[in-house]
Order: C-alpha cells, then sequence, then structure tokens
C-alpha cells in the first residue's frame, strides 16, 4: 500500500497530537472526505526511533486480519515521501479515553466494563503467536544504554551513571553497574527473549484507546478503537506482560503526572547527601481521574485470567525499560523524573530476579 509520496490534501482542519517525532491530524482531501494523517517530522524527531517507528504502525495495520479490523482504524495510504506517515479512517464519532478519564465521566463498574472487555480484545484475541522482527530483550539492553548515554551529557543527571544512590528510600547501585549487573547476574533478558512471543499492541494506554463520545453504558465498552499501535522503539512483538506494564504506566496516573508537569524531583543539585526523590501531586485536580478510578484493576485480573500471576521482576524491568526510552526524547523536571523511574526499577527488577 506505500506509495512514493503521501496523497495530497485540500486543508489541515485540526491538531489532534503533536509527539515527540510526528503530527497527528484531521485533514479534508479535494473531494471533501475527511481523515487522519500521522506524519513523521523526520530528522526533526525527537530521539532515535521516529521514522522507522511510523513505517512499523503502517504495516502493523496492513497486516491486521480480518476479525481484528474493527478494533483499529482503517489504512488508507501510507508512503515514504518527503518523510514516512500514513493515512486512516476518521474516528469523527470518537474521543481518546484520557480524555474521558479526566472528564471524570465514567463510574468504577463502568470502568471495570471497559477494562474487562478491553482485556477480552487485547489478550484473548490480539495477542496471537508472532515472530518478533525487533527483539525486546534486545530492545531493552540497548534502550537503557542510549539513556545512560543520554544521562552523561547532562550535568544534573551524569552523577547517577556511576555513584549509588538512594531513590524514593531504595538504595540503588549506580545507572552503568546496574545494566551490567542485569546481562551478569539475572536471566531476565534471556527469560524475555524464550517466552513465546506474541503479538502486541505495544503502546497501549488511554489516550491510545477511542470510545464514542456519546453512547449508552453497555454498547460503550464493545465500541473501542486502539490507535497507534507500536511501541516508540518499534516493538510490536514480544512477552504479553508489556501490553499490560505499559497500560498502568498511564492507568495509575504516574505517566500523566510526569507529562503534565506533576511531578517534583527533589536532591539533583548537588548530590552531597546522594538521596533523590520523585513525587508525584496527587491532590492535583488532573489526578483526581486517576485517584478516584481505578482505570486497571479489572485488566490486570484479565491478563491474569489468560495468562498466569504478573512475573513481578519482569514488570519492574520493562517499566525500567518505558522510562530509560523517555529520557532520551524529554527534557527537563520530566526527563529528571523519567531517569530516576529508570534506575529506581532497573534496581528492583534485579532485587526480585536475584
Amino acid at each position: 500500500m506505500a506509495t512514493s509520496t503521501r496523497p495530497h490534501l485540500a486543508a489541515v482542519e485540526a491538531l489532534l497530537r503533536d509527539g515527540y517525532w510526528d503530527r497527528t491530524e484531521i485533514i479534508r482531501m479535494a473531494d471533501g472526505s475527511q481523515r487522519v494523517r500521522k506524519q513523521s517530522k523526520g530528522h526533526q524527531s525527537a530521539g532515535p526511533w521516529g521514522m522507522d517507528n511510523l513505517r512499523a504502525e503502517a504495516q502493523y495495520l496492513q497486516d491486521l486480519e480480518p476479525h481484528l479490523l474493527d478494533l483499529f482504524p482503517r489504512l488508507i495510504a501510507s508512503w515514504e515521501e518527503p518523510a514516512p506517515g500514513y493515512d486512516m479512517a476518521y474516528q469523527k464519532e470518537c474521543v481518546d479515553l484520557g480524555q474521558l478519564a479526566r472528564a471524570r465521566l465514567f463510574n468504577q463498574q463502568q470502568a471495570d466494563q471497559f477494562q474487562a472487555h478491553l482485556g477480552k480484545r487485547v489478550f484473548g484475541q490480539l495477542h496471537t503467536p508472532a515472530n518478533a522482527t525487533c527483539t525486546l530483550s534486545d530492545n531493552i539492553l540497548d534502550t537503557l544504554k542510549k539513556a545512560a548515554q543520554t544521562i552523561a551529557t547532562l550535568a544534573d543527571l551524569k552523577d547517577i551513571l556511576a555513584n549509588q544512590l538512594t531513590i524514593n528510600g531504595q538504595d540503588c547501585d549506580a545507572f552503568t553497574d546496574n545494566i551490567k549487573r542485569l546481562t551478569e547476574q539475572t536471566k531476565l533478558l534471556q527469560v524475555i527473549k524464550n517466552q513465546p512471543q506474541v503479538r502486541l499492541h505495544g503502546d497501549l494506554f488511554l489516550e491510545n484507546i477511542l470510545l464514542p463520545k456519546f453512547s449508552s453504558l453497555k454498547q460503550w465498552p464493545t465500541q473501542l478503537v486502539l490507535i497507534d499501535p507500536v511501541s516508540v522503539a518499534g516493538i510490536s512483538a514480544g512477552h504479553p506482560l508489556f501490553d499490560l506494564a505499559k497500560y498502568e504506566s498511564y492507568s495509575t496516573g504516574e505517566l500523566p503526572a510526569m507529562r503534565r508537569g506533576h511531578v517534583q524531583v527533589t536532591g539533583i543539585e548537588g548530590h552531597n547527601e546522594k538521596q533523590l526523590d520523585f513525587t508525584i501531586d496527587w491532590q492535583h485536580l488532573d489526578m483526581k481521574a486517576y485517584t478516584d478510578i481505578n482505570w486497571n484493576r479489572s485488566f490486570r485480573q484479565s491478563y491474569i485470567n489468560h495468562y498466569g500471576p504478573v512475573d513481578e521482576a519482569i514488570y519492574a524491568l520493562l517499566e525500567a525499560y518505558f522510562a530509560a526510552a523517555m529520557v532520551v526524547c524529554t527534557e527537563g523536571v520530566e526527563q529528571q523524573a523519567r531517569a530516576l523511574k529508570a534506575l529506581f526499577s532497573l534496581e528492583r527488577a534485579i532485587f526480585l530476579a536475584t
């Protein structure tokens, strides 16, 4: 379906999302029809994965089996020039679940019904055996190393590479030492590599799930549409725990807090006491969407029903991986918090595995 150049548009009608490495817009074509265009920012992308990611997303949508076509927007076209991108069907009557959650339009019963249906579609239908073109275990190690390289260039963070620290009350070895310990003292990466691979969504969180703006409670959960598959580093197949861990990074409120500036980092300046903390402002009005409603308990139970108990060591390693992936394309307090989260979770993963 890929063409040499992108289809000509008549007008851009609205910006939906200005991402780290792409822009997503509602566009109008010459015939008056509307569609959604996701376009790479090319070499202006923040981070190393932008253009390849768009190619992988388009291929993912093109390869969907018939029984999953209702779960994603229809792919209309994809292209390589002037930079990779693709057009998809416009879900005009839908809004992302992050907006619905922040508007507090759900009660707990509705949230549980939604999560149960999401678990049925993701763990029961989307997760089928797959061959990973990008090996998750190798990608985790590579991403941790990329984060370390980025941290080494930052005056306010580079001390965490070589020094033992305490983060949120947990003693942590130096970041580079923990990367070495991960490969030499644990079998976590080998366990992930040996686990039967399944097709993943790869970037599953509330803002990548669409629901109708107006519908009955009974119909809402069954009308969900997933968007933006494939992780920031190109992962679309791997350990099934990946999708749960990614989803919970947002549904617990931690990721929205970091993105929206509701996190405070202390101890960065000086490091004299080597005590650093990242703290989320759970009292902020924006965070009530995640403190008043539990957005993950039923989805987690669906995972357990399909796969058995959560492997907490692998879960912690995935948390470290997600945080490390964003260290390379964020800045300021968000970058600091993600770096500390990466080291904190990596230390915990190694502790649980040894």
